[in-house]
């Protein structure tokens, strides 16, 4: 499907299909929409409930090939998929689900991933407020 058609079907919406905490079996795998019918998004890899790698791509032969790798292959058992509307979008949407995840707990990912054309701002002041830790019923 063209660009222009996909906007108009989808206006604003960035995720198309998409699939949360599947196991890790031959069916679920299958299961995942081909390119074809929209299957190309970002997926992440988990360990139980636990990160630990993001990919981006056609996601059924990501997934196909992570769960074949060396590297990769046992250290994982669940995984979730999003096909994004936009492909031009998949590169950005990776990086912000990178960017949110601490690095331990996506241990498998080796990049830190780079927005294509953000601009960074930093912060003016990088001294937090003090806080207690400790909820307060009051302020309800």
């Amino acid at each position: 499907m063209n660009p222009k058609k996909i906007r108009l079907k989808y206006g604003m919406q960035i995720i198309t299909k998409y699939g949360t905490m599947w196991a890790r079996n031959t069916e679920n795998i299958r299961s995942i929409p081909g390119v074809r019918a929209g299957g190309v998004g970002v997926y992440i890899l988990f360990d139980g409930s636990m990160p630990v790698y993001v990919g981006k791509g056609n996601i059924k032969h990501r997934i196909t090939d992570a769960r074949r790798s060396k590297r990769r292959g046992q250290l994982w058992d669940r995984f979730s998929w999003y096909a994004i509307v936009d492909a031009k979008m998949m590169h950005d949407i990776e990086v912000l689900v990178l960017r949110m995840l601490p690095r331990y707990l996506r241990a498998l990912t080796r990049q830190e991933g780079h927005f294509l054309k953000a601009k960074r701002v930093k912060q003016g002041n990088d001294k937090a407020d003090a806080i207690t830790r400790r909820w307060d019923k009051t302020r309800q």
